[in-house]
C-alpha cells in the first residue's frame, strides 16, 4: 500500500505479485485490504467473497478494519458484513 501511495505502482504490483505466490488464497482479506486501498472495488470485493468463502481469519476485523473504509457502502461489503453476524 505505501508504494501506491508513493506514485510508485508498478512497485506495489510486484510486491502484492510477489506475496500472492508466496501466500496463495490465504492471505485473502489481506488483498482485498489492499485492494480497497488502491480503489480497486471490484477486486477488493472479489478478495473478500474469497476470504469469506474460505473463513480466513482476517474477517473479524472487518467491521473496524478502518483499511476497509472504501467499501463500507458497497451493498457487496454490507452484505459480507449481514453474513458474518456481528453483534451490533
Amino acid at each position: 500500500m505505501i508504494y501506491d501511495k508513493l506514485g510508485r505502482h508498478a512497485d506495489a504490483e510486484a510486491v502484492l505479485s510477489k506475496m500472492k505466490t508466496e501466500d496463495g488464497d490465504t492471505s485473502a482479506y489481506q488483498y482485498a485490504t489492499i485492494y480497497a486501498q488502491w480503489g480497486n472495488t471490484l477486486k477488493a470485493l472479489e478478495w473478500l467473497d474469497t476470504a469469506l468463502r474460505l473463513r480466513d481469519p482476517g474477517l473479524v476485523q472487518l467491521k473496524t478494519d478502518p483499511l476497509m473504509e472504501p467499501l463500507r457502502k458497497e451493498p457487496r461489503f454490507k452484505a459480507i458484513e449481514r453474513e458474518l453476524k456481528f453483534p451490533d
